[in-house]
């Protein structure tokens, strides 16, 4: 569950520090007071994109810190798969978001991208805002929210559905995409063909680029070269010469090292001095005489770089890429020279992978159909605790006309609202504060199901009132029961049902503006579901039915508990 908020200097907030409670947690306040902004830096801590506008004026950044307890095994499995410790059983996200627009994720203090926080987040908290409704007017979640309902098998049988389609996709892209002209077929041969014999002619070697142009370098300096080895020759062998200077020192030790033994060590290393010069000369006499004549030589190193330069421009940047585009224009060719065996074994690999893909998409359909049948009766339960009493709700299926990723199936979600009425699509039907509460249905539905620890739903209120509010409130108290709740709302009846209680106000000072979220307790609690009730001020009879609401809904909830065999 969401343990804890902490939150610093996100728009009109300028520091707010929140422990959660783990049933419901209401969050009241005046229109305008701030609550929708406590939710964007919840979103801010998840990965949302969010502008850098959110940061309070004067502050050089925004912070948002999520802690989050009691990990489930999903979420700790994706911890792990990021190479997060959790061994305390806890996770803290973190996003910092400065001026500049960079931010900064991390979770238990590992730097990590918003990506890797939402992909974590994903098993831990679900959003519903205020305008999430409107997605069930695109029939595509419909599908969406069935397939959620499947096990482990429909996972898998899905997974290979989308492996089958992308390869008949593929072949069916690659058969599309052939030359059926044989005219223009026969000029590509040509073209492949003396593509492949340019590139087998020149017979390049790996490494044969960068020791022509060491050869080049040392060509394009011949005459140099042979002047510094022939003057350093004459150094060592002319009149005076390093050679005769070494022998006459040499001869100078000879005649006095019988005398002093200590001598006898320099004469050593004379003569090994004198061997390594004769040596030295004699390599660079051989490389002066195999030195070749420049001219005729350059030009051919110059020719076969220019014709590797060529090939490089036209087929690759490096050999491995001639000869890859070789290997590739060979297999190309291979196709066109036998055209008619070729699109024959395609059409039989793409005739496999579509039989394969509907097989497969019609073992899903029958699963699909099978957990709708289920959903369509726990949807149907749940409308009617939202006060939906005459509700007929359906769950329609067409097959598609073509293969598909996600299967054979497109699934709509019928509803009649009033009795003989047949079911029609939801957004010919439901207003916006209905469509709220067939949301509402449907998580409640879910709820029972997921894993997922923290619900948040922001002003599900929207649009109702009266005995309908009331019901909205008990399904979320039920759902709390099971999930950690976190709502933003304006009505008495679900702010009375809260287990914690904050209310959030917006204070005016001369030179700035601050939201602060604070805890009530039951007085509290008493004089804000007044000033729902009343206004700002509320009077005793006032505060009489706040406290009338208050243990009304003490009641239901212990009903409630009963009713789902909670012990209380």
């Amino acid at each position: 569950m969401l343990s804890n908020v902490h939150v610093k200097n996100f728009a009109l907030i300028d520091e707010a520090d929140i422990g959660l409670a783990g049933n419901l947690n209401v969050l009241t306040g005046e229109t305008g007071a701030g609550k929708s902004i406590l939710l964007g830096a919840v979103n801010l801590a998840l990965g949302a994109r969010t502008s850098r506008e959110v940061i309070r004026s004067g502050c050089d950044f925004a912070l948002a810190e999520l802690t989050f307890t009691g990990i489930g095994a999903r979420a700790a499995a994706a911890a792990e798969e990021l190479g997060i410790d959790i061994s305390d059983d806890e996770i803290v996200i973190s996003r910092k978001l400065m001026t500049n627009g960079k931010s900064i994720v991390r979770i238990n203090g590992e730097t990590m991208n918003a990506a890797a926080a939402r992909s974590i987040t994903a098993e831990l908290i679900d959003i519903y805002g205020q305008n999430e409704h409107q997605s069930l007017t695109d029939t595509a979640k419909h599908l969406e929210i069935i397939d959620r309902m499947l096990g482990a098998e429909a996972s898998g049988l899905k997974d290979l559905i989308a492996g089958e389609y992308a390869e008949y996709s593929s072949i069916r892209d690659e058969l599309d995409g052939l030359e059926n002209d044989p005219a223009l077929r026969a000029r590509e041969i040509d073209r492949l063909k003396a593509e492949i014999d340019e590139i087998e002619r020149a017979e390049l070697k790996e490494g044969e680029e960068e020791s022509l142009k060491a050869e080049r370098k040392v060509l394009a300096n011949a005459e140099l070269i042979t002047e510094a080895l022939g003057g350093a020759c004459g150094y060592l062998y002319n009149d005076d010469g390093v050679s005769d200077m070494l022998s006459a020192a040499i001869k100078a030790l000879g005649r006095v090292g019988e005398l002093d033994e200590n001598l006898s060590g320099y004469l050593d290393e004379l003569s090994e001095i004198d061997s390594r010069v004769s040596d030295v000369y004699r390599e660079m006499e051989d490389y002066l005489g195999a030195m070749p004549e420049s001219g005729e030589r350059l030009n051919e190193v110059d020719e076969r770089l220019d014709l590797i330069a060529r090939l490089k421009h036209k087929f690759g940047s490096t050999v491995d890429d001639i000869y890859a585009f070789c290997d590739s224009n060979k297999e190309r060719l291979a196709k066109l020279t036998e055209f008619e065996s070729y699109v024959d074994g395609l059409e039989k690999r793409l005739e496999a992978a579509g039989a394969k893909c509907r097989q497969h998409s019609l073992e899903l359909s029958k699963l699909r159909k099978q957990t709708a049948a289920v959903l369509k009766d726990q949807i149907t339960e749940a409308l009617k605790e939202l006060n939906f009493n005459k509700v007929v709700f359906d769950i329609s299926f067409t097959e598609r006309e073509e293969l598909h990723a996600d299967g054979m199936d497109r699934a709509e979600f019928l509803i009649s609202l009033n009795p003989g009425e047949e079911p029609r699509s939801l957004n010919k039907i439901a207003s916006g504060g209905e469509m709220s509460r067939i949301m509402l249905a449907i998580k409640s539905v879910f709820a029972r199901r997921e894993t997922i620890g923290t619900l948040i739903f922001d002003e599900i209120d929207t649009g109702i009132s009266g005995i309908t509010a009331q019901k909205v409130a008990d399904k979320l108290c039920a759902i709390a029961e099971e999930h950690q709740v976190i709502c933003i709302t304006h009505l008495p009846q679900i702010a009375a049902m809260a287990d914690s209680h904050f209310c959030v106000t917006k204070s005016a000072f001369d030179d700035s503006t601050k939201v602060s979220v604070d805890i009530l307790d039951e007085s509290g609690i008493l004089n804000e579901l007044g000033r729902i009730l009343g206004g700002e001020n509320p009077s005793e009879s006032v505060l009489e039915a706040a406290a009338d609401i208050r243990n009304d809904a003490a009641a239901r909830k212990t009903e409630i508990r009963k009713a789902n065999n909670i012990k209380i």
